[in-house]
């Protein structure tokens, strides 16, 4: 029985270890890729509005 809460502990121990890493250094770099994803579909959205409007005002002339 020894030998099996001793590997329940490392289990426990070695996901503790991979939730901080996912937290502390993949997260964080996720989130930043995301933010300059949204960015630039934004922009590209706001360009692609613009030429609408454009050809929208093209005939009403």
């Amino acid at each position: 029985m020894d030998r099996f809460e001793e590997f329940g502990r490392r289990i426990d121990e070695e996901l503790a270890r991979l939730r901080q890493y996912l937290e502390q250094e993949v997260a964080p770099e996720t989130e930043r890729r995301t933010a300059s994803f949204l960015r630039e579909a934004a922009k590209k959205l706001e360009e692609a509005a613009a030429k609408v409007e454009a050809r929208i005002a093209g005939r009403r002339s």
